[in-house]
């Protein structure tokens, strides 16, 4: 069955959308279908748009590869209230849109930080000033060399299953795909996960975290600061083995 979404009015609650399960995808995409970080319900399982940055397999959690791309650059030229593009001194080169789908924190003075999507840009080299164009307008005028940016890369380009303790999983891969090619993550719902030994094998211990190898864990005092990635749905077999364990994921998106 596929996942259908139905508009229904709920007698003295009001107008609310049932998700009916069913579907999931299943294929990779050569050519990108989507923009990345685009969200798709479908049933009570949430997924996300990424792209490969290496190859990927569905046993473990694809996880954010890049290191923050701007740090603390200043203001390069005034902007009214309503602009939608930003201009700041640069400390990188970077090719044209190689920003694109990224994170811009504005920080004017005053206390009245903001954050925008990066829609495009032109190449620039190192020491330029940079004029990015942002997905929406900005809520407070900029003044030249008052205030200043911090910049991140669109997060899910080029996910990886590099295997370290200070890169947060994504979500887990519907599919196996090569670096370059598209696919879909899944964040919400019953999922599986490579887990320990521990996970899954009692009845009276539930949540789960990623480790740094995207497997699962079972939280206890010595991950407390590691990733939530959700609970076991069904703790053990009937004879209180181990079971898969069936997880039910929650992935920040």
């Amino acid at each position: 069955m596929t996942a259908k979404m139905h508009r229904m009015n709920l007698p003295k609650v009001g107008e609310g959308v049932v998700y009916v399960p069913g579907g999931t995808p299943y294929a990779v995409d050569t050519v990108k279908q989507f923009e990345l970080g685009s969200y798709m319900r479908l049933g009570n399982k949430g997924f996300v748009y990424a792209r490969a940055g290496g190859s990927l397999v569905p046993d473990v959690g694809a996880k954010q590869a890049n290191s923050q791309k701007i740090g603390n650059r200043a203001i390069a030229a005034n902007a009214d209230i309503g602009a939608i593009a930003i201009s700041f001194s640069c400390n990188v080169s970077l090719d044209a849109d190689e920003l694109k789908g990224g994170e811009i924190v504005v920080f004017p003075t005053g206390n009245k930080a903001f954050t925008r999507r990066i829609l495009s840009h032109p190449a620039v080299t190192a020491t330029a000033d940079l004029e990015v164009t942002l997905e929406s307008p900005i809520p407070v005028a900029l003044t030249d060399e008052a205030g200043s940016v911090e910049v991140i890369l669109d997060p899910y380009y080029g996910v990886t299953q590099d295997s370290n303790e200070w890169t947060p999983v994504l979500g887990m891969p519907v599919i196996e795909a090569s670096d370059g090619e598209f696919l879909w993550l899944q964040v919400e719902g019953i999922s599986w996960c490579a887990p320990e030994s521990a996970v899954g094998a009692a009845a009276n211990a539930i949540e789960v975290c990623f480790g740094g190898d995207a497997a699962l864990q079972l939280r206890d005092s010595n991950n407390l600061g590691n990733q939530r990635a959700g609970m076991v749905i069904a703790p053990n077999t009937t004879g209180n083995g181990q079971g898969a364990p069936f997880i039910m994921l929650n992935i920040d998106h």
